[in-house]
Parts: structure tokens; sequence; C-alpha cells
């Protein structure tokens, strides 16, 4: 299958685990993390089947059962059984952290063809990450699928399910957290690639939710047919495929997880989304454009991150022209490097800073790092 450049720069990540695969994981740090006590952990839709330190030691790691990501849609039946099945999210807490105190939470999404370890052991190094910003909050890491696009999908599966991401992200997950840590009420929402998008499109619909956004390196158009093909090529690719759901784990079910025919790239898109008559409240550009109350809601909290040597540096430069134009204030850097943590470590260090109050410069101050004006 014909993959095109924009499909290899926003899937890049994948080769990030192939690394990780051949190499190992990380290793562990001087001491396995102290996961607290969370009681039971069952409520907003979450059925809580473990809460533990990660397998590298790194972070804490809980895995749920929920009913939103197979939730039956379709002609027939959902041939997923049962339809209640357990995805993962990982939760890095302050060394100190205080059951009596109240902490800002971060929402850090992970890019397309990854999963809910990126961050912390994927290729990213969360721990020195937040150590050196200063952080002194709780980042969250939730599974979200392979290409889900943090949507809740609209078209069926062959196996008669769509996943429904945004459901478990806002609508179970945040009330979760909520309800078992030291939450301050204070949340920020920030990616990669297509975690970055995700932000992106989290911040336009939910800006009773989020306080600050950070997209590193994200998509931002929809309309765009360099992006409808992204949407196309990996929605072929891995279908509603999340974790290790769709693959080892369900041998010769795999085609369950993707879109009955052959619909085109526009189409495909719209089973993802929803029809394109309804983008305008949450595809980036057009949110910049149409609604700018919604980014101009986060009073200049608002921050883009990209590479000049990959592809969403256009698709950025375009977001920022718009966002300038409806005199939406936000931050905009530029980096030197591509599609990868070179580009994204510092990002994020800078956002975290820059979100909270205690950044010292514009943008990062990483050799060949740029404010955008």
């Amino acid at each position: 299958m014909h993959v095109s450049a924009s499909l290899k720069t926003w899937l890049a990540t994948a080769a990030l685990a192939v690394g990780l695969a051949v190499a190992g994981p990380p290793a562990p740090a001087t001491a396995a993390v102290t996961c607290p006590s969370i009681g039971t952990g069952d409520s907003d839709g979450l059925d809580l089947q473990y809460w533990q330190p990660s397998p590298d030691g790194l972070v804490c790691e809980a895995e749920f059962t929920t009913g939103a990501l197979f939730t039956p849609r379709g002609p027939g039946a959902p041939q997923i059984d049962p339809v209640r099945r357990p995805v993962r999210v990982r939760v890095h807490l302050p060394a100190d952290y205080s059951p009596s105190a109240a902490y800002p939470v971060l929402y850090l999404l992970h890019g397309g063809a990854a999963d809910y370890e990126q961050w912390s052991s994927g290729g990213g190094d969360l721990t020195r990450t937040v150590r050196e910003a200063g952080f002194n909050g709780i980042v969250v890491m939730p599974e979200g699928g392979k290409v889900g696009f943090y949507s809740d999908w609209q078209g069926p599966t062959y196996g008669n399910f769509t996943p429904q991401w945004e459901t478990f992200h806002i609508k179970q997950l945040v009330p979760w957290v909520d309800a078992h840590f030291a939450t301050s009420g204070q949340r920020a929402v920030a990616g990669m690639s297509m975690g970055g998008f995700g932000a992106l499109k989290y911040a336009a619909q939910h800006p009773d939710v989020f306080s600050a956004v950070g997209a590193f390196s994200g998509g931002t158009d929809l309309r765009r047919a360099d992006h409808q093909q992204i949407v196309n090529s990996g929605s072929t690719l891995y279908g509603a495929r999340f974790w290790w759901h769709g693959s080892g784990s369900d041998a010769g079910n795999y085609w369950k997880y993707l879109f009955p025919g052959n619909p085109d790239a526009l189409r495909r898109t719209e089973l993802v989304f929803g029809p394109q008559s309804g983008w305008a409240s949450f595809n980036p550009v057009q949110v910049a454009g149409t609604h700018p109350a919604a980014y101009r809601s986060y009073q200049g909290r608002l921050a883009l991150y990209s590479g000049r040597a990959e592809d969403p540096y256009a698709w950025n430069n375009a977001l920022h022209a718009t966002l300038k134009q409806q005199s939406v204030p936000h931050r905009y850097c530029s980096g030197p490097d591509g599609h990868d943590f070179t580009t994204w470590t510092p990002a994020l260090t800078h956002f975290l800073r820059f979100a909270y109050g205690t950044a010292t410069t514009a943008c990062p101050d990483s050799s060949g790092w740029r404010q955008e004006s």
C-alpha cells in the first residue's frame, strides 16, 4: 500500500516503538514509583482492573474496562464479546504527592500509531521533562487509539461498533481523575502529532474543562486533502485498533476493526468525524476563523510548537495566521528539528512553564528555537 509523505509524518512515531523493542525499555528509576491507594476506583463508567507501577517502574498505570470503546453501532450485533474491554492510562504523580493537597492536571495525548506508553517509555523521558520544567502537578497519559483522532467515531466498523474516544476522555476519565486524586480543577491539554490535533480539538469543544492548550506538531485542518489522506490511510491500516486490541490478542479478527467497503478519503474522514458540515465546531483552522471565541477564552494560554523540518510547520503557519487575523492571543514557537522528540521534549518543557506561569523565555531556549511573529 502506498503511504503518503504526510501519513509518514503523522505516523512516524511508530518507528519509535520499533526502536524501543530492539533496544529494550528505558532503565527503571532508582526506585519504582509508589502508587497511592485510590480505593476501588470504580466510577464514571470506568471499572478499575488494576492500579500499580508501570512495568518499567517509571509511572503509575491503571487498567479500566469501559463500554465506550466498543459502542454498538451498525446493522447487526457488535462482534466484540464482551463489549466492555480493557483500556489503559498512565499517571505521573509528584514525588511528594499528598492527598490533602490540590494539584493541576495535564492531559498529555500521544501520536498516531502509538499508545498510552509513548510519553513515558515510548521515546519520551517524561519524568526528567517534568522535573526540569518544575511542574508540581499530575500528568495523565490516556490511550487514544492507533488512529483514534480523539473523536467519537460516527461510522460503524465491520464488527458493528465505533470507538468513542472523546466520551472516554472527557466524560469518563476527567471526572474519574478528579474523583480519585487531589486535583485543583485547573486542567491543561497537550499532545504531539495526532495528539496535537486532539489537544486543539478538545480545547475548542471543551473550554469549560481546560484552561491551557499546547499542540506539538499537530494537524490543523481536516479540509486539507493531505489531512484526509492521513485519516484514510491510517484507518485502512489500523482501523479502530488500540493498544493490543485488533492484533495478537484478537488474531484472525482484525477485519472487525476496519470500515466496510472501500470509501474514499473524504468519506473515511466523515466516518471518523461525522459530516463535513459539522467540522467547524472542532476543526482548528475553522474554529480560529469562524468561532475564535473558543480559543480566545484561553486568554493567551494557547501555544503551538513545530519543527521547521517537518510538514506540520506549514500546517501550523496557517493556523497561526488565522489566529493572528482574528486577534486570538497565543504563542507560536518553531524549532530547527523534525517530527520527533528532538522537537517535542523541549516543546513540552516550555509548555509546562508557559501554561503555569514560570516561563522565563518566550520560546524554548534550546538552540535554534524562535518565536514566530
